[in-house]
């Protein structure tokens, strides 16, 4: 099948736009109850904070650790930052920070076009970037409010300009490369994996121009120089926070192997089974894993490629471009996978190369059935018969995107929310909560409450908070600690409290003499943390 004329490519570009545009905007002002709710949450902690707190782009904080300030480690905040500007015009509203990562999802996918035209051809390209558009994994993650769309679209868009600046020679891409590059791999580390396709890319494309000469070396190397430099500066001044500040995180810490340990990591069996679960739940599903594998074993196109420019003329190409993408996602799984299958939007990082791989499968399922035809039928048959295998194949990546993310769409968190909405109803401003989730750990409520406060168990540094103490002392201990740095309520989602009533009788009685039921409903309670007067008073009153 080849396309011809502009205005076709125009439209079909256009129309795949639009149709990612509609399935990322879809309940794009669903609160953050979804299966990334603590992520979110957290994120939009730090959007908060700019808004109403402090503008210095330099102090990502959150409100889940105590009255402040809770200064953080994290990835520079492109994408919270830019929220916070919204606010400041339509208010604080959830669907502003869906909305920009679905702006930054559908400029990945025309980077993702405009790097295959480069690389491959017209039709491998809009197809790669159909599959993208659809892929559920993409629609997703690119409709959630976390850095992870605005990173990939920006070094998706980093390759793009520097194999163009190899092809062409013009210093302007080389420029346009190193900035989103430097904002890409700000917006968040991992990122800079990309390097190892980019180096590929470059040495390939220069050494079919014969033009490996020292001079274009320290051009390119003053330029990665220029790129990491910011980069190493900012992450470093992000180390210094999570140390200087509690509860002294560092984002993605204590999830890679020399954390771990290989003895660990081998019996876990690299957490193979986990990493399954996401690829074939939600984040591909079987029609592109099928595809994706048969993308990696068949040759990339190996025609010039077309230029952004017909008049540019003879452009060399870096063929197996995204087979290296591929591999160096498989050195990032080999140090953390741990991190990857926990925190599973990090896989959105192989997206573009799944893409481009599947879009290469999809042609050449499309061309063989091509050549069948031809041997049956007249051309114009065999051209429609081309066609229509492109189409059905895209249709049931779509349609097993849409049955696939019915369910993590489903409001896991909403118990959480209604909590934290009722404890922002009975507590004044200036009080903090603490909370236990639908997740122990997840923030949402205090996200929802519009206070501060501690999620329970508290975060601490190289603990598990993500589940009660097997111990109730141990537990009380927490607590009596949290009530004596101020903490004025506590909000119980009703699966947690029925668990602690049942299983941890010593801290339900330790609750129920240190605090007052205030509030409840079927979903949640809400209690007044008693000051130790007030306890007094209420034990010997009659």
């Amino acid at each position: 099948m080849k396309i011809t004329g502009s205005r076709t490519t125009t439209y079909l570009l256009l129309a795949i736009l639009i149709t990612a545009a509609i399935l990322r905007f879809n309940h794009i002002s669903q609160p953050f109850t979804d299966m990334f709710s603590w992520r979110q949450a957290s994120t939009a902690m730090m959007a908060e904070n700019f808004y109403r707190r402090n503008w210095n782009i330099f102090y990502p904080e959150v409100n889940w650790t105590g009255p402040g300030p809770n200064y953080q480690g994290r990835e520079f905040q492109t994408v919270t930052y830019l929220a916070a500007l919204l606010y400041t015009i339509v208010g604080q509203q959830d669907w502003v920070g869906r909305s920009i990562a679905v702006m930054f999802g559908l400029w990945g996918i025309f980077a993702l076009y405009k790097l295959v035209r480069r690389l491959w051809n017209e039709e491998h390209a809009l197809v790669s970037a159909a599959v993208m558009a659809l892929l559920p994994g993409s629609v997703f993650v690119e409709r959630s409010f976390l850095p992870d769309p605005a990173m990939v679209a920006l070094v998706t868009t980093s390759v793009w300009m520097l194999v163009a600046y190899c092809q062409t020679e013009r210093l302007r891409y080389l420029i346009l490369a190193s900035l989103f590059g430097i904002l890409g791999f700000l917006t968040k580390i991992p990122g800079l994996i990309i390097g190892i396709p980019m180096l590929y890319a470059m040495l390939t494309i220069l050494s079919r121009k014969r033009m490996l000469h020292p001079k274009k070396l320290v051009t390119i190397g003053v330029a990665a120089v220029i790129t990491l430099l910011p980069v190493i500066t900012y992450y470093l001044w992000a180390r210094h926070l999570s140390l200087s500040y509690p509860p002294y995180h560092f984002a993605g810490s204590g999830n890679w192997l020399w954390d771990y340990g290989l003895e660990n990591w081998f019996n876990e069996k690299f957490f193979l089974l986990q990493l399954g679960r996401h690829l074939n739940g939600w984040m591909w599903t079987e029609p592109i894993i099928v595809l994706v594998f048969f993308g990696l074993f068949i040759h990339p196109p190996h025609e010039k490629a077309d230029s952004d420019q017909h008049s540019v003329g003879d452009l060399q190409k870096a063929p197996w471009l995204f087979h290296w993408w591929m591999i160096a996602f498989a050195i990032y799984y080999l140090i953390g996978a741990k991190e990857l299958v926990g925190n599973p939007w990090n896989l959105h990082l192989i997206n573009p190369a799944a893409a481009a791989l599947a879009g290469n499968a999809i042609i050449a399922i499309a061309a063989f059935t091509n050549r069948i035809a031809r041997s049956r039928l007249a051309v114009p048959s065999a051209s429609a018969a081309s066609l229509v295998t492109i189409v059905v194949i895209l249709l049931s990546i779509g349609g097993f995107a849409h049955w696939n993310l019915r369910w993590i769409y489903h409001p896991y968190a909403q118990e959480s929310y209604t909590l934290g909405l009722a404890l922002r109803e009975v507590s004044p401003p200036e009080e903090l909560v603490i909370t236990m989730a639908n997740d122990l750990g997840d923030p949402v409520a205090i996200y929802y409450s519009r206070r501060r406060g501690w999620v329970f168990p508290p975060a601490e540094p190289d603990k598990a908070w993500g589940e009660l103490p097997e111990d109730d002392q141990e537990a009380i201990r927490l607590f009596n600690e949290l009530q004596n740095q101020g903490a004025d309520w506590l909000g119980i989602v009703n699966r947690h409290k029925k668990r602690i009533w049942n299983h941890h009788p010593m801290l339900a009685e330790h609750i129920e003499h240190t605090c007052e039921l205030k509030q409840e409903s079927p979903d949640w309670f809400i209690y007044r943390i008693l000051t130790p007067e007030k306890q007094t008073q209420l034990s010997v009153s009659p």
